[in-house]
C-alpha cells in the first residue's frame, strides 16, 4: 500500500500544482501600455467629451424640453380669456307664449391680471432655463474633472512604464556585469527585485487608469465598451487672475446665482399677481331678447275685426357682472409668496460669491498649487538628469544601486 501511495505521489503532486496554477494564470492581467489610452493625433478632446455630455444627458434633454413647456405658458398666460355666448329660450307650457334670448360675456381682467400673470410665466420660463445651465455647468465641470483624472492616470502610467524600462535596461547591464565578474550577483538580485516591484506598480497604475476611463466615460454617457483614447495635456498656460475681474464674471455669469435670482423674481412676480386678483373684477355682457306672449280674449285690430290679443317685442339687454371678493382675498397665497421670497433672498445670499477675503484664499491656493509645478519642471528635472545613473555610469563600487533609487554616481 506504502509503494502504491508513493508511486502516485508525483502525480497528485502535479495535479495540486496545476489546479492551484489555474485562479491565478485566470486573474492575470493584460499589460496595456499608456499608448492605448491616448492618441495624439486622431483622440477625443476635452471639448468633444463635454459636447457629447451635454448633447446626450438624459437629464439635461427632460430639463430642456421644461424649457419648452415653459415657453408654452408664456404664450398661452398672454392671451386673453374667451368671452361666452349665451342661448336660450322660454315657452309656455299649455299655451302660446314664447321667449327666445341670446346674449355675450366678456371678461376685463382688471388690474392688470393679463399683465401679472404674462409675468410670472416668463419669470418661470426664465427660472427653468438658468436651472438647465446651472445644470450644464454642474455636468461641463464633472466632465472636466474627470478628463484631467484621467489623464493624471495615464500621465503616472508613463512615468512608471519609463521607470521600469530604465530599471530593466539597468537589469540587463547588471547581469552583463556579473556574467564578466565585474559585480556581485546580490547587486543583480537586488535589481531584479527592484524591477518586479515597479512591475507590480505598474499593474496597479494600469487599474487605475482603466478605472478613471470608466468614470470619464460614466459622467459623459458612454458605453464602457467602446474604445475611447483621449487627447490632451495637463499642462496649463499661466493665468493671470484680478480680485475684481473675478468677482464681477462671477456676479454677471453664474449660472446657479441667476437661477436663485430669477427664483425671488418669480416669487415677487406670484406676490404681485395674488394681490392682483384678489382686487374685484368684472365683466361686460349684452343680449337680446324676442318674447311673443298674448291672452286668450280677442280683440279688435286696427281694420275693426276681432283677432286674437298677441303681441311681439324686441328688447336689448346688457349691463356689468363685478366679482367683489368679500371672503377670498388670497390671504394664505400672500403668506406664502410672502415666505417664498424671504427664502430665495436667503438662497441667492448663501450662492452670492464669497466675500473678498475667502476670493483671496482660493487665488491663494490656486498660486500654491501651481507654483510647485512649475519648479518642479523647470529646476528639479535637470537636478534628477544630473544625478541620476545613466547606463554608462562608471562606478568604482562594488555594491552598485539600482538608478532608480536617483543616488549620484560614485567615480
Amino acid at each position: 500500500m506504502k509503494r502504491m501511495l508513493f508511486a502516485y505521489r508525483p502525480w497528485l503532486l502535479t495535479t495540486v500544482v496545476l489546479a492551484g496554477s489555474l485562479p491565478l494564470s485566470a486573474q492575470e492581467v493584460r499589460p496595456r501600455p499608456a499608448s492605448d489610452f491616448l492618441d495624439l493625433q486622431q483622440g477625443v478632446t476635452e471639448t468633444e467629451l463635454v459636447t457629447r455630455a451635454l448633447a446626450s444627458d438624459p437629464t439635461l434633454l427632460a430639463q430642456r424640453q421644461q424649457i419648452a413647456m415653459a415657453k408654452g405658458d408664456v404664450t398661452q398666460a398672454h392671451l386673453r380669456k374667451n368671452p361666452s355666448l349665451t342661448l336660450g329660450g322660454l315657452k309656455e307650457v299649455n299655451g302660446g307664449d314664447n321667449s327666445f334670448n341670446v346674449g355675450g360675456m366678456l371678461p376685463l381682467e382688471l388690474y392688470g391680471r393679463r399683465a401679472r400673470r404674462t409675468e410670472v410665466a416668463q419669470d418661470k420660463e426664465d427660472a427653468t432655463q438658468q436651472s438647465v445651465a446651472d445644470q450644464e455647468r454642474l455636468l461641463t465641470g464633472e466632465v472636466r474633472t474627470r478628463f484631467g483624472e484621467a489623464l493624471a492616470s495615464i500621465r503616472n502610467l508613463m512615468f512608471v512604464e519609463q521607470l521600469l524600462q530604465v530599471n530593466r535596461d539597468f537589469l540587463k547591464l547588471m547581469e552583463d556585469r556579473v556574467r564578466e565578474g565585474a559585480t556581485p550577483t546580490l547587486d543583480a538580485d537586488e535589481t531584479r527585485v527592484e524591477v518586479n516591484r515597479i512591475e507590480t506598480m505598474r499593474i496597479d497604475y494600469q487599474a487605475k487608469a482603466e478605472v478613471a476611463l470608466l468614470a470619464l466615460k460614466e459622467a459623459v454617457g458612454i458605453d464602457p465598451e467602446e474604445s475611447v483614447r483621449l487627447k490632451g495635456a495637463l499642462e496649463l498656460a499661466p493665468l493671470a487672475y484680478d480680485q475684481k475681474q473675478l468677482l464681477q464674471l462671477a456676479i454677471d455669469h453664474r449660472p446657479d446665482l441667476a437661477f436663485q435670482r430669477a427664483n425671488e423674481a418669480l416669487a415677487n412676480a406670484a406676490l404681485r399677481l395674488d394681490k392682483a386678483t384678489a382686487k374685484p373684477d368684472a365683466s361686460v355682457f349684452g343680449g337680446y331678447q324676442r318674447p311673443d306672449s298674448g291672452f286668450s280674449q280677442q280683440g279688435f285690430d286696427a281694420a275693426g275685426n276681432l283677432a286674437p290679443i298677441r303681441q311681439t317685442f324686441n328688447y336689448a339687454t346688457f349691463g356689468l357682472n363685478i366679482d367683489l371678493p368679500l371672503f377670498n382675498r388670497n390671504q394664505g397665497a400672500v403668506v406664502s409668496d410672502t415666505a417664498a421670497i424671504q427664502a430665495a433672498r436667503s438662497q441667492v445670499a448663501a450662492v452670492n460669491p464669497p466675500d473678498i477675503s475667502l476670493r483671496s484664499h482660493y487665488i491663494t491656493r490656486c498660486h500654491r498649487r501651481t507654483a510647485p509645478l512649475h519648479r518642479y519642471r523647470n529646476r528639479i528635472y535637470g537636478h534628477i538628469a544630473r544625478r541620476v545613473c545613466g547606463t554608462h555610469c562608471p562606478r568604482t563600487s562594488s555594491r552598485n544601486q539600482p538608478a532608480m533609487k536617483g543616488e549620484p554616481c560614485r567615480t
